[in-house]
């Protein structure tokens, strides 16, 4: 139902776009919701399983299909790709958590020291420090890494480092079922050499929220990926409880709907 009401509510704020210019900065940032910067609110990716991208002018990059391996890159990828890799309900680094076309919600809830980032299918939060603070030299290794953000004018940029390198591809269904278009695509794996660096800012007047992600990982990719993923606000929806392991699969039961 959800998908459904998303892609309803989402071509109307398109429509209301008019122009397929993006609007100013300035007119982009004004705060929709309670928060200082109006980030405050919960987010539905847009773009749909039939279509990864979605609708005009507010478009998420598409995946390569060809990515720009290292050798180690290719031979995680080819490992990632098999469903029988999967630990049942391990989390997902935070490409990923940003990247996900489906129903499940983010919630961006905003202090003046940090903005804390809740996945509904996920009980680990993502949390940018806005305190002044740096990355600490010997940072632990984590599912989400280290993040710290700054403002550059209405956009934040958050700098993250620290994986530990255990994260699902950062592509595709979390499953690694065969339902999106994307998911023909080889599986894009990540390292604990992961640096991420994103900009997000609010367009579409408030009710978009676009992060630019440029990915460098030099133990997965020769050179640097960037893209676009865009978040619709979602005023109309709260956050349910979501646990992964209420419905467990054992690996006999992968490995069957696998072979189908």
């Amino acid at each position: 139902m959800r998908a459904v009401l998303l892609v309803l509510s989402l071509a109307a704020v398109l429509a209301s776009c008019g122009s397929p210019q993006q609007p100013e900065p300035d007119e982009a940032a004004k705060p929709r919701s309670v928060g200082e910067r109006g980030f405050t609110g919960v987010f539905v990716a847009t773009g749909s399983f039939e279509d990864p991208a979605g609708p005009p002018p507010f478009q998420n990059t598409r995946w390569p299909a060809n990515p720009p391996f290292t050798e180690w890159g290719a031979a995680e990828s080819k490992r990632l790709a098999d469903p029988t890799s999967l630990k049942a309900c391990s989390p997902n680094g935070p490409v990923f958590f940003m990247s996900e076309v489906g129903i499940f919600p983010l919630q961006f809830l905003e202090a003046p020291d940090q903005i804390v980032i809740l996945r509904e299918a996920s009980g680990m939060p993502r949390r940018i420090y806005l305190d002044g603070r740096r990355h600490p030299d010997d940072v632990e290794p984590s599912w989400m890494g280290h993040s710290i953000g700054h403002w550059d004018g209405d956009t934040l940029v958050v700098d993250t480092v620290g994986l530990n390198g255990l994260a699902r591809a950062m592509n595709g269904v979390g499953s690694n079922a065969r339902v999106s278009e994307d998911d023909a695509k080889p599986r894009m794996p990540s390292s604990e050499q992961l640096h991420l660096v994103e900009r997000m800012r609010l367009v579409a007047n408030g009710d978009l929220l676009e992060d630019e992600l440029t990915i460098n990982d030099p133990k997965a990719y020769t050179q640097p990926l960037i893209l676009k993923h865009y978040f619709q606000r979602r005023p109309d929806i709260d956050m349910l409880e979501y646990y992964c392991n209420e419905n467990p699969r054992d690996d006999e039961a992968v490995r069957g709907s696998a072979s189908k």
